[in-house]
């Protein structure tokens, strides 16, 4: 399936899938969100899940569910404890409702706001939160709402991938999820995200991030460069680049999106 030709038709693709689909896991994920969510106003799946379907639709879709709720910390601390969800170091909680990992975590506990970068009072304000712009769009479940700017889906049209707030709390993470997304799904960095790896991705920071994504997925890009101007011409060149990297099967490999760097691949 194509990139999503407007917004209307990527909200039909989330519709189709939430509402009107009755496969076991998605009548239970149903479930789930009704039973344990739907006492709250404005809940919305914030991560890879609007971004997959904005590019491939269903098919592109490999990850799990993260929910961000617009209600008091308090309120969703209630909702933890009943769930038995554990926290997680990003100020949410983390939770198995089989067969889905659920992350969500209050809205006034998304790390832009609590670090003073972005003042989030409602679901809208989350897209100023991504660090990539691919990942500036939520999906507003319970009113059925795609929330994201009128150009949101230009970029992955022109497939080229920027950073949307620089400021986040894992340059690391966020340098090595660059790497992959570039390589794997064969993109152009924008200005922006181009300056970031300039400035960062030093040769000691190359060895950390060698060593790291081999620890994390199962498909690590990076043992193929034996230097970092290597790795540079492969990011920033992509006419000159390998195609072996370019993979239908990224949506597998832990490359979901984060809310300003947090890793949605459980690093």
């Amino acid at each position: 399936m194509p990139v999503a030709p407007d917004l209307y038709s990527l909200k039909r693709r989330l519709d189709r899938y939430f509402w009107h689909n009755n496969s076991p896991e998605i009548v239970r994920l149903r479930d789930i969100l009704n039973e344990h969510f739907g006492s709250f106003s404005n809940v919305a799946v914030v991560g890879g899940l609007v971004r997959d379907f904005a590019r491939e639709g269903r098919s592109g879709f490999r990850s799990d569910i993260d929910l961000v709720i617009e209600a008091a910390e308090g309120e969703v601390a209630t909702l933890a404890a009943k769930l038995g969800a554990r926290p997680n170091k990003f100020g949410g909680f983390a939770s198995y409702c089989r067969p889905w990992n659920i992350d969500f975590w209050a809205l006034e506990a998304t790390w832009a706001s609590k670090s003073g970068h972005i003042r989030v009072c409602q679901l809208d304000d989350v897209i100023k939160c991504t660090f990539f712009n691919w990942d500036a769009a939520l999906y507003d479940v319970l009113n059925r709402k795609v929330i994201c700017n009128n150009t949101y889906l230009d970029a992955i049209r022109r497939r080229e991938i920027d950073i949307n707030l620089r400021p986040n709390p894992s340059i690391y993470g966020n340098l090595l999820r660059s790497v992959r997304r570039l390589l794997l799904w064969n993109l152009h960095a924008g200005p922006q995200l181009k300056s970031f790896i300039i400035e960062n991705l030093t040769t000691e920071c190359f060895h950390s991030i060698k060593e790291r994504e081999r620890s994390l997925h199962s498909n690590p890009v990076m043992q193929h460069f034996s230097d970092l101007e290597t790795l540079r011409h492969q990011l920033f060149e992509r006419e000159r680049r390998v195609g072996v990297y370019a993979s239908k099967t990224q949506f597998s490999l832990g490359l979901e999106p984060t809310i300003n760097g947090r890793p949605a691949a459980r690093e």
